[in-house]
C-alpha cells in the first residue's frame, strides 16, 4: 500500500532490535525521521539516560511496509531480514487481531489523521485533527476495534462512551469487513440504565 501524498516520502532505512512485541531504535536520526516528521514510535530513555525511540508491533509494520526499517531474525546480522509477512507472523504471537487492527491504522493515516496508541482496555487508537500536534493538542476521537466473532459487551460500550465523554472526545467503533474495508460508526452518547442500582 502507498500513503497518500501527505505523508512524507521516506527513504533513509535505520536498524532495529526486537524486544518481544516491541522494536527500539537508538540511531538518533530516527527522532527526525519518524517521530518529529511521521509522529511515529515513543521516546524513551535507556540505562545511559539516552533518547532512544520504542515501537509497537503496528508502527514496525509500517516502517516495514515502508521499506524504513531493518530487522534480523533474531537480532542476528547473520541471519535473514524480516520482511512485512515474517513480521506480521511474528507479532501476531502477541496480538492474534494484529491484522485487522493494522488496516484501521493504516486506513486512518491515509486519511491523513495522526493516530497514536490508545488508553488500552478496547480503546486502540487515540486519533488527533489533521494537522494537529499530538504533544500539544488533545486527540479528538477514540478508537474501539470491534472484530467479527467477537460481539460488543453492552458494559463494555457503556464504558468506553464514559471515557469518551469524561474526556471530552468522541468515540468511533471500527470494524473490518470481509474485504478488508475499515467501517467506522460514532457513537455519540451510550448508557445502559440499570433499575437494580437504583438504590444504591
Amino acid at each position: 500500500m502507498t500513503e497518500e501524498s501527505n505523508e512524507k516520502t521516506e527513504k533513509i532505512q535505520l536498524e532495529g532490535i526486537i524486544k518481544k512485541d516491541k522494536v527500539i531504535i537508538s540511531d538518533s536520526k530516527g527522532l527526525e525521521e519518524f517521530y518529529n516528521t511521521s509522529y511515529i514510535g515513543t521516546i524513551e530513555q535507556n540505562s545511559d539516560k539516552q533518547d532512544i525511540l520504542v515501537f509497537n508491533a503496528i508502527e514496525i509494520l509500517l516502517l516495514s511496509e515502508r521499506n524504513r526499517i531493518l530487522l534480523w531474525e533474531d537480532n542476528d546480522k547473520n541471519k535473514g531480514l524480516h520482511d512485512f509477512e515474517s513480521l506480521l507472523i511474528y507479532f501476531t504471537q502477541f496480538d492474534e487481531r494484529l491484522w485487522h487492527k493494522y488496516i484501521i491504522y493504516m486506513d486512518l493515516r491515509k486519511r491523513g489523521y495522526i493516530v497514536r496508541t490508545g488508553y488500552g482496555n478496547g480503546i486502540e487508537f487515540r486519533v488527533y485533527k489533521r494537522g494537529a500536534d499530538f504533544e500539544k493538542d488533545t486527540a479528538k476521537f477514540l478508537i474501539f476495534p470491534v472484530f467479527e466473532g467477537a460481539p460488543i459487551e453492552l458494559r463494555d460500550l457503556d464504558k468506553m462512551s464514559r471515557v469518551a465523554l469524561s474526556s471530552r472526545k468522541d468515540l468511533i467503533v471500527a470494524t473490518v469487513d470481509r474485504l478488508s474495508k475499515p467501517i467506522y460508526y460514532s457513537v455519540k452518547k451510550f448508557q445502559i440504565l440499570n433499575k437494580e442500582k437504583n438504590g444504591e
